[in-house]
């Protein structure tokens, strides 16, 4: 036997080796090795402590991976999220390269390549420092009016961040407008973190975040503001009224001498509008009657007068016969009482020119059977004119079918005697 082995030794290794070499084909046959990417979640397993923070990273939220392993390994892989670990635990303050390092949960498998393949992170203490609360006004006040001193409570805030972060802020601004504003404006504001140049500062904390701020305004001693009194000559058309008057700018803003502002009324007038005989509404620009040695802020304001008129409102009581409709051809029907008593309400002109044929009352009998029946007259008016009352508000009909009615019996008529007959010779 050890002879045969020694003199087949060759044809032994031959045939291992060959099986091998079948086997390997055969396997990468049905499980090839290939080549291909996959993308990584970056997962922190830690983050800084001590009351450190992450001030600036590269790190990306996932990284590209290259692997070299068989089918079946990159099917695995797909199955379940490849990650990238990183620890911040026992990084310190400073400037950190970190290296991108995925974990390969199969095998086996080539790690090719990573992009990126490191990152970098810069960690910076977090410090607090107390900072001046400045009101910053937006917007202008309404024309003759000014902002004296505001006010802001509280005065001071505490602001924490990190030291980047802090260094670029100059103070701590609370913005309030007083776009066109008369009187003091106080309201409660949200406070930013601003730079010298009014840039907001992110990655600050505020506290308290909101600060009560009140701005007074005064009125210039040369400046006055005037309300509006329309002035109308004249009377509308009779039977008509003013129902209402509408005008823009209700308020205006006059500007002279000290001594003549103090001195006006409360209340500037208009140039008279004519209504005289009016029947419609009016609708027209009008200028000021400007006192002396006073000007207005706007030299060429008028002000949009709208003028509302209409007719005046009132009732009139008629009285009209009702009219029977939908009687059928084979029916007779009878009303009682024959006239009803209608007030009517709407404008006097109109109630005044009311005609007969104006206002009528129908009576509808349409589909009623023989017998009595209590019905509700409809009343037709003109438009603008509305039914207040009508008495009485149901009125009895009574149909009747004609073809019930027994004829009258006639009497028969007497059957005359034949001629007698005589002989002639």
């Amino acid at each position: 036997m050890v002879r045969w082995f020694a003199n087949n030794l060759g044809l032994i290794l031959l045939s291992v080796i060959l099986a091998f070499f079948v086997w390997a084909v055969a396997s990468l046959q049905q499980d090839p090795i290939l080549e291909n990417t996959i993308l990584a979640q970056v997962v922190y397993t830690g983050q800084p402590g001590g009351g450190d923070v992450v001030s600036a990273s590269t790190v990306p939220e996932t990284v590209t991976v290259r692997l070299r392993a068989p089918q079946s390994v990159f099917d695995a892989l797909n199955g379940t999220k490849m990650q990238v670990p990183v620890d911040l635990s026992k990084l310190g303050a400073g400037q950190h390269e970190l290296k991108l390092v995925p974990v390969v949960k199969a095998s086996p498998a080539q790690l090719l390549a990573t992009r990126p393949s490191t990152a970098t992170v810069m960690i910076e203490k977090m410090q607090q420092k107390t900072v001046k609360v400045q009101v910053r006004l937006i917007g202008t006040p309404a024309i003759g009016y000014l902002a004296t001193s505001s006010t802001v409570s509280p005065t001071q805030v505490l602001i924490s961040g990190t030291q980047s972060a802090l260094s670029k802020v100059a103070n701590v601004d609370a913005v309030i407008s007083i776009d066109n504003a008369r009187s003091s404006v106080e309201q409660p504001v949200r406070l930013v973190a601003a730079t010298q140049d009014g840039a907001l500062v992110e990655g600050v904390s505020i506290r308290p975040a909101v600060a009560q701020v009140n701005v007074p305004m005064t009125q210039r001693s040369n400046y006055r503001e005037l309300a509006v009194c329309v002035k109308t000559s004249g009377t509308p058309a009779d039977r008509y009224e003013v129902a209402g008057i509408r005008y823009i700018p209700q308020v205006v803003t006059v500007f002279g001498p000290n001594e003549n502002i103090q001195k006006l009324p409360g209340c500037i007038d208009t140039l008279p509008i004519s209504i005289d005989g009016a029947k419609q509404d009016i609708d027209q620009r009008v200028g000021l009657n400007v006192p002396p040695d006073v000007s207005l802020v706007n030299e060429n304001l008028s002000i949009q007068v709208q003028v509302k008129v209409q007719a005046q409102q009132g009732s009139r009581t008629v009285s009209r016969g009702l009219e029977l409709i939908g009687v059928n051809s084979t029916l007779t029907a009878t009303i009682s009482p024959q006239t009803v008593e209608i007030v009517l309400s709407g404008s006097l002109p109109q109630l005044t020119e009311l005609s007969d044929s104006d206002v009528r009352v129908q009576v509808d009998a349409t589909g009623l059977p023989a017998g009595v029946h209590q019905v509700s007259p409809t009343v037709i008016t003109p438009k603008g004119i509305t039914v207040q009352s009508l008495v009485p508000a149901t009125v009895q009909v009574e149909v009747h079918d004609d073809r019930l009615t027994p004829a009258p019996s006639l009497s028969p008529s007497p059957s005359p005697s034949p001629p007698s007959s005589s002989q002639s010779q």
